[in-house]
């Protein structure tokens, strides 16, 4: 059962948070204002009794296909925008040559198609692998690929069927998370925002660091990777033995661990940082 509390702070942390990628926008027939699509969203603005029915029927944990829920959500009873199609697949005949995410008329009656996604990949300054240095948890999977594909393959599915359309954005939202004692700048992309959300990742061999920390740790479990929240102390644990669970986890499994990091401030205990800790095989494993 997915927290409706929790599901609010990742909603508001997935429309709020700044931008993964630098350049949003695909084939635009004008210069559009667009400045509101850039208000905030509040708590106030999500009716919770009916949020509460809408993650009903939200059964899908893995990460993405939640945050591409919370979008939908947002468009429809948020911003009240007309939805013309959402998951349509694209065919060609019997085949199937993708799927677009979302068509909707936005309020000035302009057709949009928006790809969604939400993306975490860890810097590796000692790795370049299938083409870059910015490698997801599972090391196959890289930011350089993944906006390549959106902006050159997944936006340009509707220009067949749907040359209407005015707006094609990638809405990519997420975090790059950089080497807990980096040395030197990190490789630069041309098309990575330069206010993008950040952490840290570092090594199970690398876990006494941790103890360095005066802080409280938890591990994050999907879907909820989006918003660290305030979660009840009796989840947290000491540096102790929260490296001593980590530890039992690697002897047994070989997928990274996504943690949060958690300080007292005024109103109770808050994430401070948000990591990753890998296996030392990463990102050959």
């Amino acid at each position: 059962m997915i927290s409706v509390d929790q599901a609010i702070n990742d909603l508001i942390w997935a429309i709020n948070s700044p931008s993964l990628i630098a350049n949003e926008y695909l084939n635009s027939r004008q210069e559009i204002e667009l400045h509101h699509e850039r208000q905030p969203v509040k708590a106030s603005d999500i009716s919770r009794e009916h949020f509460g029915e809408f993650l009903e029927s939200v059964q899908d944990r893995r990460v993405g296909r939640y945050f591409e829920r919370l979008i939908l959500y947002w468009l429809v009873s948020v911003r009240q925008v007309e939805m013309v199609a959402h998951g349509l697949q694209i065919r060609d005949g019997s085949q199937t040559l993708g799927e677009i995410d979302f068509l909707f008329l936005d309020k000035r009656n302009l057709l949009n198609h928006w790809e969604v996604a939400v993306k975490f990949y860890l810097y590796d300054p000692h790795h370049f692998k299938n083409g870059s240095h910015y490698l997801g948890p599972n090391a196959n999977d890289n930011f350089e690929a993944k906006t390549k594909r959106i902006f050159e393959h997944q936006l340009l599915q509707s220009q067949r069927d749907f040359q209407e359309v005015a707006v094609r954005r990638g809405f990519v939202k997420g975090r790059i998370f950089y080497p807990i004692e980096m040395a030197g700048e990190p490789t630069p992309l041309d098309n990575l925002a330069e206010d993008h959300s950040t952490g840290w990742w570092i090594r199970d061999s690398e876990l006494d660091h941790l103890q360095r920390l005066n802080s409280m740790f938890r591990v994050r479990e999907k879907p909820h990777w989006l918003d660290g929240g305030q979660p009840n102390e009796g989840a947290l644990q000491m540096p102790n033995e929260f490296i001593k669970q980590l530890r039992g986890h690697f002897a047994h499994e070989g997928y990274p661990v996504y943690v949060s990091e958690y300080r007292l401030a005024d109103d109770g205990m808050r994430e401070s940082s948000c990591g990753f800790v890998v296996p030392d095989s990463w990102p050959n494993n």
